[in-house]
Protein backbone atom coordinates (compact mmCIF):
# COMPACT_ATOMS: atom_id res chain seq x y z
CA UNK A 1 0.00 0.00 0.00
CA UNK A 2 1.15 3.32 -0.82
CA UNK A 3 0.69 6.28 1.50
CA UNK A 4 1.37 10.42 0.48
CA UNK A 5 1.69 12.96 3.05
CA UNK A 6 0.08 16.24 1.57
CA UNK A 7 -0.52 18.06 5.03
CA UNK A 8 0.57 18.34 7.93
CA UNK A 9 -2.14 19.37 10.81
CA UNK A 10 -0.45 22.52 12.63
CA UNK A 11 -2.60 21.88 15.67
CA UNK A 12 -1.92 18.47 15.83
CA UNK A 13 1.80 19.51 16.53
CA UNK A 14 1.05 21.85 19.18
CA UNK A 15 -2.09 19.93 21.21
CA UNK A 16 0.07 16.87 21.00
CA UNK A 17 2.72 15.19 23.18
CA UNK A 18 5.48 16.58 20.97
CA UNK A 19 5.62 19.79 22.91
CA UNK A 20 6.16 17.76 26.51
CA UNK A 21 8.54 15.35 24.82
CA UNK A 22 11.02 18.30 23.48
CA UNK A 23 10.26 20.06 27.24
CA UNK A 24 11.89 17.03 28.79
CA UNK A 25 14.79 16.24 26.38
CA UNK A 26 15.37 20.00 27.01
CA UNK A 27 15.06 19.78 30.87
CA UNK A 28 17.89 16.92 30.49
CA UNK A 29 20.22 18.75 28.11
CA UNK A 30 20.17 21.87 30.45
CA UNK A 31 21.18 19.34 33.57
CA UNK A 32 23.36 17.87 32.06
CA UNK A 33 24.90 20.94 30.48
CA UNK A 34 24.43 22.80 33.79
CA UNK A 35 24.96 20.75 36.52
CA UNK A 36 26.68 17.34 35.33
CA UNK A 37 29.28 18.51 33.46
CA UNK A 38 31.90 20.93 35.13
CA UNK A 39 32.22 24.12 33.40
CA UNK A 40 34.67 26.82 35.40
CA UNK A 41 31.51 29.62 34.34
CA UNK A 42 28.85 27.83 36.29
CA UNK A 43 30.91 26.90 39.66
CA UNK A 44 29.90 29.62 41.36
CA UNK A 45 26.51 29.68 40.73
CA UNK A 46 24.36 28.30 43.54
CA UNK A 47 22.07 25.35 43.46
CA UNK A 48 19.24 27.53 43.05
CA UNK A 49 20.55 29.72 40.43
CA UNK A 50 21.20 26.37 38.78
CA UNK A 51 17.97 25.43 38.85
CA UNK A 52 16.75 28.50 37.29
CA UNK A 53 19.25 28.49 34.18
CA UNK A 54 17.78 24.54 33.77
CA UNK A 55 14.20 25.65 34.07
CA UNK A 56 14.77 28.91 31.50
CA UNK A 57 17.16 26.81 29.39
CA UNK A 58 14.39 24.56 29.16
CA UNK A 59 11.41 26.92 28.42
CA UNK A 60 13.44 28.49 26.10
CA UNK A 61 14.56 25.28 24.07
CA UNK A 62 11.44 23.51 24.06
CA UNK A 63 9.56 26.66 22.36
CA UNK A 64 12.48 27.58 19.59
CA UNK A 65 12.01 23.53 18.78
CA UNK A 66 8.04 23.83 18.34
CA UNK A 67 8.31 27.34 16.68
CA UNK A 68 10.92 25.58 14.58
CA UNK A 69 8.60 22.24 13.71
CA UNK A 70 6.06 24.86 12.97
CA UNK A 71 7.28 26.61 10.75
CA UNK A 72 8.66 23.42 8.65
CA UNK A 73 5.26 22.33 8.60
CA UNK A 74 4.16 25.54 7.23
CA UNK A 75 6.41 25.50 4.50
CA UNK A 76 5.60 21.61 3.72
CA UNK A 77 1.82 22.58 3.76
CA UNK A 78 3.08 25.60 0.72
CA UNK A 79 5.06 23.67 -0.96
CA UNK A 80 2.87 20.43 -1.31
CA UNK A 81 -0.53 21.90 -1.08
CA UNK A 82 -0.62 25.51 -2.81
CA UNK A 83 2.62 24.71 -5.21
CA UNK A 84 1.39 21.24 -6.11
CA UNK A 85 4.94 19.18 -5.05
CA UNK A 86 4.41 15.98 -4.19
CA UNK A 87 4.49 15.07 -0.91
CA UNK A 88 6.75 12.25 1.29
CA UNK A 89 5.47 9.31 0.64
CA UNK A 90 5.73 5.73 2.19
CA UNK A 91 5.04 2.02 0.47
CA UNK A 92 3.71 -0.40 3.24
CA UNK A 93 3.48 -4.33 3.22
CA UNK A 94 1.63 -6.30 5.02
CA UNK A 95 3.31 -8.99 6.96
CA UNK A 96 2.17 -12.41 8.15
CA UNK A 97 3.44 -14.20 10.83
CA UNK A 98 3.06 -17.47 10.09
CA UNK A 99 3.74 -20.02 13.52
Amino acid sequence: MKLEIRNISVSSLVVSSLPLVMFVIAILGGVITFMIIPNPQYMPASAAQKLLTVGLFSLFYALLQMALFVFVAFIYNILTGVLGMRGVCFELEEVHDHE
